[in-house]
């Protein structure tokens, strides 16, 4: 009997359950609460297509990764499945105008798919990014944890980074050894936490205002590149169902994700995600592959960052993306079926700029097969 099976739950079951174990920061006059009630997959999917009103969030950064301000909305283009859609809401979310409404930090520890030794080094790295500048954070920021006992999420967000620092110390934490004899199950277990604690996380932060910025410290979760042999449809409707579910859920709350992965924690090719980017559009063509990590965080806009053990680096470059940004609102055409995928893309009129969105979105979103 695969995991699949053995589970009986599908990512939208798991996020109206209470599964997260909140830990506080105490009294702090710069901490921000941060306890909204968990949406079901009904109430995001209404927020996500409000009247096919579609909201995106766009980083555009020059060529050394710094955001670029100052654009208006006659420099932007956006394409839904290659056509050009009027642009009826716009909004700069560079450091001034946002200051009301900032993007909120979340740096997730994963638990679940690294090992004892890699996560003391990962604890010490991210001690290096709270210190720095004298513990004044940029940003809200928070500190979370997928473990096999379920998430573990700050209920406050802080801009002191010693604050958030002595919390993280005392959390009394699980941790699991990964092995390789647990074979293509355990694996696929390891997959099917990640995902339904992910998309916990993402329910509880839903009814925070602004942007959402989730720093997976992660080697990435088991891409499970040779289970097509072993995939039959019921799997791959799972899989499809959790796709539908996961990037029209990312968008509709203002999650964007970025996978900071240290280089000797992955696979031998850190880069074999690369292969699985395409967007699935069809139950049948989905694959376990499909909801990796990394491939999650790009097709949200986010980045995957590899950059050997200087996580801390890694961090600061995530974060930078945070200071600036475009909310781009346009009315999107009604699919002619369920979860029709529309892929997006947006154009800016401008030289020596890298543009990063959502990669698209799935129109009247519906769980097949009648789970």
């Amino acid at each position: 009997m695969d995991s699949f099976e053995r589970s009986k739950v599908t990512l939208a079951g798991c996020t109206a359950g209470l599964w997260l174990t909140l830990f506080c920061l105490g009294n702090n006059a710069l901490a921000q609460d941060r306890s909204p009630a968990v949406q079901t997959r009904s109430q995001t999917d209404s927020a996500a297509i409000d009247g096919n009103r579609i909201t995106i969030d766009v980083t555009v950064s020059d060529p050394l990764g710094h955001p670029v301000e100052g654009l208006q909305a006659g420099n932007f283009t956006v394409l839904d499945n290659r056509d050009p859609q009027k642009l009826i809401g716009f909004r700069a979310l560079d450091a001034e105008s946002s200051s009301g409404d900032p993007a909120h930090i979340v740096v997730i520890v994963d638990m679940i798919n690294t090992g004892f030794t890699q996560v003391a080094w990962e604890r010490q790295q991210l001690e290096t990014f709270l210190k720095q500048d004298g513990g004044k954070l940029s940003h809200p920021t928070s500190i979370a944890i997928f473990a096999d006992k379920g998430v573990k999420a700050q209920r406050v967000s802080s801009l002191d980074g010693g604050v958030l620092l002595t919390a993280f110390d005392k959390l009394q934490t699980e941790l699991r050894s990964i092995r390789d004899d647990a074979g293509f199950y355990g694996a696929a277990e390891r997959l099917e936490t990640s995902l339904n604690q992910l998309s916990q996380l993402v329910s509880y932060e839903a009814t925070l205002p602004g942007r959402k910025l989730f720093l997976v410290i992660s080697p990435g979760w088991p891409l499970l590149p040779t289970a097509g042999d072993q995939e039959d449809m019921k799997q791959r409707v799972w899989v499809f169902n959790s796709l539908v579910e996961l990037t029209n859920n990312l968008r509709a709350t203002r999650t964007t994700l970025y996978c900071l992965e240290p280089r000797e924690l992955g696979a031998t090719n850190p880069f074999l995600y690369q292969g699985y980017l395409k967007p699935v559009a069809l139950s049948k063509n989905a694959g376990y592959p499909n909801l990796a990590l990394q491939v999650l965080a790009e097709h949200s806009g986010g980045q995957v960052l590899i950059n050997g053990k200087d996580i801390a680096g890694d961090l600061n470059s995530a974060v930078r993306d945070a200071s600036g940004g475009y909310e781009l609102t346009f009315a999107a055409v009604p699919g002619d079926r369920p979860n029709e995928y529309h892929a997006l893309q947006v154009q800016v009129d401008k030289t020596d700029v890298k543009v990063r969105t959502t990669a698209g979105y799935y129109a009247r979103p519906q769980v097949e097969g009648g789970h």
